[in-house]
């Protein structure tokens, strides 16, 4: 995951190889993209809003994982 444009916008894209079902995508992208409910019902920015709040730059953001060996 990180930082790119999609139609010429900035935004957050996923790569992923083989075998990386698209629930899984979505819940990285969920999670870090997502705005969310408090335990008192109000809501809260995205990680990335947040962080873009805080004045980091997005263009520098990388997330990588990779599924354990079996």
């Amino acid at each position: 995951m990180q930082r790119g444009k999609v139609d010429g916008e900035p935004d957050m894209c996923i790569f992923y190889g083989d075998n990386t079902p698209r629930c899984d995508r979505s819940l990285v992208m969920n999670y870090l993209c997502s705005t969310r409910l408090n335990w008192q019902q109000n809501v809260e920015p995205s990680l990335i809003e947040e962080l873009e709040k805080r004045g980091y730059d997005l263009e520098t953001l990388r997330f990588s994982i990779e599924r354990k060996k079996t």
